[in-house]
């Protein structure tokens, strides 16, 4: 079967380890990527910038994924998402051979599972999200769009997290916690109680630090 075409919106780290897990995959052809440098220190063609997207979707290729990375505010993912979809690419599921996920479990487009993650039964994942190397996520969890689950965060049975949450590396969310729109989680915090949106909370156990606003 032939690979799929594919365009990665977005140098830097965590591109290059989402390269890493396309490869293994062996479904996709990687084109390149669009990024506002030059040279970007990958095997890759920088095919230009985000103002060049018509151009490469007229060349044929029709699959798009962000690919930059966030620590603590995911909106210039969901900028990017909405422009790639406006312009009318198609955004891929990535879930990495190492990655271990339900099949009761539905997944947005444009979702990355990275390598050693577990996202158990019933749980759902918004578009655009990122479930990070060794994050947990239990079952009946509740994620948004645009959200990042940073690696070894664990979220316990019925956790929600509203659109564009960041829950940071190494943090735990015990059973049935909402955690609201545009949260951040400091890694390594312990929350134990409700997280209001746009807030900052970090400690064990957590406390809001200030809000965004």
């Amino acid at each position: 079967m032939d690979k799929q075409k594919l365009v990665l919106v977005g140098g830097g780290g965590h591109c290059r380890a989402v390269l890493a897990q396309i490869k293994q995959l062996g479904k996709f052809e990687v084109v390149g990527v669009i990024d506002e440098r030059d040279s970007i220190g990958l095997d890759l063609p920088v095919l230009g910038r985000d103002r060049d997207l018509d151009r490469i979707y007229d060349s044929g290729v029709h699959l798009a994924l962000v690919t930059v990375g966030s620590t603590g505010d995911n909106a210039n993912r969901q900028r990017l998402c909405r422009l790639v979809t406006e312009k009318g690419f198609s955004l891929p599921v990535i879930v990495s051979a190492t990655a271990m996920v339900d099949e009761t479990v539905t997944i947005g487009a444009g979702t990355v599972i990275m390598a050693g993650s577990i996202v158990n039964v019933n749980t759902v994942i918004g578009i655009n999200s990122i479930v990070n190397s060794g994050a947990i996520i239990e079952h009946d969890c509740r994620i948004g769009d645009h959200c990042h689950i940073a690696p070894g965060a664990c979220l316990s049975g019925g956790v929600q997290v509203g659109d564009l949450g960041f829950i940071g590396a190494g943090s735990t969310i015990i059973q049935n916690i909402k955690v609201g729109k545009e949260a951040t989680i400091g890694a390594g915090s312990v929350v134990i109680e409700d997280v209001p949106d746009n807030s900052v909370v970090a400690g064990n156990p957590a406390r809001i630090i200030r809000y965004k606003f």
